[in-house]
């Protein structure tokens, strides 16, 4: 499971970063990313968000039934999980499944992930040449 400080959950960010973010498509998924405003840094529970990037998954019923749909957004969640200690802060992140996420392996799904947070220029330096030398 994504940590509470790293997940996006207002609707009124994801609003915001839907219609003010730049996406980035894969065949496995899409990214919807923009930077976070000085002013929305928020406290949860004593921690400040405002050193961490955050994250919400979504699927449209374009994807499958409930159960399908679930399954592409764990498959993301984890992706995105295995690889947050990589992601530069302070970053607003939309993923959202397509309808071939739910019948491709992690390994895919793991790799469609990093593809898109390179090309959106989020990964650190540190992961994007840890990606070229592998």
């Amino acid at each position: 499971m994504l940590p509470q400080r790293y997940r996006l959950r207002r609707s009124a960010d994801l609003k915001r970063v839907r219609t003010e973010g730049r996406g980035r498509r894969h065949p496995l998924a899409i990214l919807v990313v923009r930077r976070q405003e000085s002013s929305a840094i928020t406290v949860d529970n004593g921690r400040s968000t405002k050193n961490v990037s955050r994250f919400a998954f979504s699927a449209s019923r374009h994807v499958g039934s409930a159960v399908v749909r679930n399954r592409a957004k764990r498959l993301l969640r984890e992706a995105v999980r295995a690889h947050i200690d990589q992601v530069e802060p302070g970053w607003d992140c939309l993923l959202i499944a397509r309808p071939q996420t739910p019948t491709a392996t992690f390994a895919e799904v793991e790799t469609a992930v990093q593809q898109l947070l390179s090309r959106s220029h989020i990964l650190s330096r540190r992961a994007t040449d840890n990606q070229n030398n592998a």
